[in-house]
């Protein structure tokens, strides 16, 4: 296992999965600027990495992240309104952008509370991973404030609207059970089996051609905000180009020789 250096979060590579640990657990890995900035640089790096197929987003301690420091809030009432919108987009929204955007699949291996802007961090990854004991919320109301980092985008698309608002009107929080239930998770497992299954799905994913891998979670994502034919042109698009790929070619070559 290889580690690479940060401060507030911990980056691994075991053979072809990366691991993210944010690792501030003595305050349950809330999401100070700092850990924020690091995140983007070690999914930059990351996603260049082309040793790395698959990437997993964890937290340290008993906790995924309780969401934004509120002991670093105060600063930001002095700012100009301009300056605060900019860097609160520099921050928890490009985060979200480069787990939504960049080809490589992500898991999310949710320990015990995911909130605020880490729970929407959760929300998009292609697969979450929950333990037993993680809680997930939309808590932002609770100070004041709307969802940020694409959670009033990401939530109404898993659960429909009137959970969404439900779940961010009402500041609720949501168990790992009923989390499943709705459609915000995967699988929910023993909080001793979490890395160990998100370690299982990520060598299947990591099995699995990298290029096709990356075009069908564009097509997925891209059809979110498509028509069913502006969805279907562009599945025949990435087809298209999948038709070209050696991966293909070479599973179509070796299907046939089976067969004979």
């Amino acid at each position: 296992m290889k580690a690479i250096p940060y401060q507030y979060i911990i980056v691994e590579k075991e053979e072809n999965i990366a691991i993210i640990t944010m690792n501030r657990p003595e305050k349950l890995n809330a999401l100070n600027l700092e850990l924020q900035e690091e995140m983007k640089h070690a999914l930059d790096t990351l996603y260049m990495d082309d040793e790395v197929k698959v990437i997993i987003l964890t937290g340290a301690g008993r906790a995924f992240s309780a969401g934004g420091d509120i002991g670093t809030m105060k600063e930001a009432h002095q700012l100009d309104p301009l300056l605060l919108r900019q860097a609160l987009y520099q921050s928890t929204s490009e985060v979200t952008n480069r787990i939504w955007n960049y080809e490589k699949p992500i898991i999310a291996a949710v320990n015990g509370v995911a909130a605020g802007g880490a729970c929407n961090w959760a929300l998009a990854c292609d697969f979450v991973i929950a333990s037993e004991n993680a809680r997930f919320g939309e808590v932002f109301i609770h100070v004041g404030l709307v969802p940020d980092g694409g959670g009033s985008w990401l939530l109404p698309r898993l659960v429909g609207l009137q959970r969404a608002k439900e779940i961010i009107m009402m500041g609720k929080m949501v168990p790992a059970e009923e989390a499943e239930r709705i459609g915000m998770v995967n699988k929910v497992v023993p909080e001793k089996d979490l890395m160990s299954t998100a370690k299982e799905y990520a060598r299947i994913l990591a099995s699995l051609p990298p290029r096709t891998l990356g075009a069908a979670k564009r097509t997925i994502n891209k059809a979110m905000t498509t028509s069913l034919g502006e969805a279907m042109d562009y599945e025949m698009t990435m087809q298209a180009i999948c038709f070209q790929t050696d991966a293909h070619r070479e599973r179509v070559k070796a299907f046939l020789e089976k067969k004979k």
